[in-house]
């Protein structure tokens, strides 16, 4: 009976490595395909895409333009001021190459605007694995991603705009402008029958603050304003209408009669003329061309509905992610200069996958050579110890893929950690069951000696996993799923096989 326990978990280790370094296989359409996981690795052992971005063609024209009227200016200067003293021209070219200065520092700085803000979207979108650099001599940002199912997705918010201004209906007039706004959130409201609707607060500087109350003096910018004044265009052009029809009619009438009605609708003409002149002029808030209606002005807020209410959930998580997309762009930070994507690459990491297995064979070379001294060493219990341990990298490998860790240089650090400290563990452990003949006696020293010494590396693992840095992040996660299996694995499995083989 002890033989057939022993063979059964050696039959069920061997079932979970053939699986965990062979695979499933099973056939899909024309071709064999592994069913088991493949693990996630970095960028910098996969690949990754680059992209460049550069100022937009509009915004160089116009700063070449600035920069040429400059130079005749300087020029001409330069020719009036040839004629006087010498002292004067100096102090002329002083103050141009002054200009000059604070114009190339003001560029720059708009630069490094624009990649603060590209940061500030990329963390707001949940990004970690990524790095952004600035050419400062042209304003070239480059930004390298990892290569996953969001990375489209980054690539479009880089150079996204979202312009949120006010303007005249007719005269399309921008009263208010982007820099005005300070930043804005999303909200949601359910009501009785199960109807959401979404709302847009945008919150004024108070720059805008005061530019809102110049526009409200002289402006309709609420909804139910607006409805007010085009209910009361549409009844008069009603009336007009209607005074028309009857003119018509009358003019068959005698001509007292005529000249009658004629001034009761010069009359009534002035009086719409009087009306017109004391109503408020339209203005819309429209953000990338799109027209929305406002529903709230309250200090330095404005409340835009986004959509209208309803119950069917793809509107609705259509319209949170267009009210979520507004207020991440708006609270990300300022674009003073237009970008544009020059360049948008994938490249391969210089690691190859060829280099990748041959570590991975020496590291497993160099464990075989170890189990096999533990084989000579311990004889049988160091047999069915290196079984156990084979059992352990299979199920560790495992959980690693499933558990969507991703493999950095300093996770592939963490595994060999890993592997160094059950390596210790099992030693100890086997050490101790020849020492002493209570094998649950010399479990608990082996895990209290173990376990005492890597509390430093325990603290550490639970600060990389709470980091937003990859790859720190996957050096935590696998050090945190190592050696929780290591406290489980050699309670069940390699503590089985020793008590077993005591009997």
């Amino acid at each position: 009976m002890r033989k057939v326990k022993i063979i059964t978990i050696i039959l069920a280790i061997l079932l979970l490595s053939l699986i965990a370094f062979g695979g499933i296989y099973i056939q899909t359409q024309n071709r064999m395909e592994n069913k088991v996981r493949g693990y996630q690795l970095g960028r910098e052992l996969d690949s990754q895409r680059v992209v460049e971005l550069k100022v937009a063609e509009e915004e160089s024209d116009e700063e070449n333009t600035e920069t040429t009227d400059n130079a005749e200016t300087t020029q001409n200067t330069e020719t009036t001021e040839s004629t006087e003293e010498t002292e004067n021209t100096e102090n002329a070219e002083n103050t141009t190459e002054k200009n000059e200065e604070e114009l190339k520092k003001e560029t720059i700085n708009n630069y490094e605007i624009v990649k603060q803000t590209i940061e500030n979207r990329l963390d707001a979108l949940n990004a970690t694995d990524y790095t952004i650099s600035l050419n400062k001599n042209d304003g070239t940002i480059r930004v390298e991603l990892p290569e996953n199912e969001f990375t489209d997705m980054y690539i479009y918010y880089l150079t996204a705009e979202s312009l949120i201004e006010i303007k005249d209906k007719e005269s399309e007039e921008v009263l208010l402008d982007n820099d005005m706004i300070k930043k804005a959130h999303y909200s949601y409201n359910v009501n009785n029958s199960g109807s959401y609707q979404i709302h847009e607060e945008i919150e004024l500087t108070k720059e805008g603050q005061a530019k809102l109350n110049e526009i409200l003096n002289n402006y309709a910018l609420l909804q139910t304003e607006i409805d007010g004044i085009e209910e009361k265009e549409d009844n008069t052009e009603s009336t007009t209408e209607n005074t028309t029809s009857t003119e018509n009619t009358t003019a068959s009438v005698t001509t007292e009669n005529v000249q009658n009605e004629t001034n009761t609708t010069q009359t009534t003409e002035n009086t719409e003329e009087d009306n017109s002149e004391q109503s408020k002029k339209i203005a819309n808030l429209v953000i990338d061309d799109t027209t929305y209606e406002v529903t709230k002005i309250e200090d330095n807020k404005i409340t835009v509905q986004i959509g209208t209410d309803t119950s069917n959930t793809t509107y609705v998580n259509n319209y949170m992610s267009q009210a979520a997309e507004i207020a991440m762009l708006q609270n990300s930070g300022k674009m003073p200069i237009k970008y544009e994507t020059y360049s948008n690459r994938y490249e391969y990491s210089d690691i190859t996958k060829q280099q990748i297995e041959i570590f991975a064979l020496i590291v497993l070379g160099i464990l075989l050579i170890v189990l096999i001294v533990f084989c000579i060493k311990y004889k049988m219990s160091g047999l069915l110890v290196s079984i156990s341990f084979v059992g352990f990298l299979a199920i560790y490998s495992l959980i690693i893929r499933y558990t969507n860790v991703m493999i950095s240089i300093e996770g592939i650090c963490a595994i060999i950690l890993i592997i160094f400290i059950n390596l210790s563990f099992n030693q100890k452990l086997l050490e101790k069951t020849k020492k002493v003949n209570l094998l649950n006696e010399a479990l608990k020293l082996t895990y209290k000696d173990i376990f005492s010494k890597i509390v430093p590396i325990i603290i550490l693992t639970i600060v990389t996993c709470l980091t937003k840095w990859d790859n720190l992040s996957s050096f935590g996660m696998v050090m945190f799923w190592g050696i929780v299996l290591i406290a489980i694995y050699n309670l069940l499995v390699t503590r089985t096989f020793l008590k077993l083989k005591k009997q």
